[in-house]
């Protein structure tokens, strides 16, 4: 409980806002297996009694519900590039977030868009042309846009 409560929950704060290296999260899951499995900071060989893959699913498919923070860390940054397209009211409105291709990837693969007034809707990027982008569908035109 201590883990999933206090451990899983103190990087969530970074994790919204920042795009940590994945060595960062390697050693945040390196301090949350220690703490599990040997009740310190570190636990080697025989002290991890289960992959770190299977701690980390939810309790419906077998896991303890502990975080997996690399996933944990794509859905909250894009959930920032949810936020800016649909709720520019709030104080993140004038943040310049930085975003990887991997998130906006990520992003777009998840998302659809319909056009509206057109006031809000990226002609070339967005997907809303049956779920697909201008330049999905045709790259080499998008290719000659500067």
């Amino acid at each position: 409980a201590f883990v999933k409560a206090i451990l899983s929950e103190i990087p969530i704060h970074q994790l919204l806002a920042l795009a940590p290296p994945k060595k960062t999260i390697k050693a945040l899951e390196k301090i949350q297996r220690g703490f599990l499995w040997a009740g310190r900071a570190e636990a080697n060989g025989g002290h991890c009694h289960v992959n770190w893959q299977r701690v980390a699913r939810p309790l419906s498919l077998g896991g303890l519900g502990v975080r997996d923070l690399a996933r944990t860390s794509l859905a909250l940054r894009t959930r920032w590039l949810w936020f800016s397209r649909t709720d520019n009211t709030r104080a993140w409105a004038g943040l310049d977030l930085q975003f990887t291709a991997e998130e906006c990837a990520f992003f777009f693969a998840s998302t659809t868009l319909q056009i509206g007034n057109g006031m809000e809707a990226l002609f070339w990027e967005d997907r809303w042309i049956d779920g697909r982008s201008v330049g999905e569908i045709a790259p080499l035109l998008y290719a000659c846009i500067p």
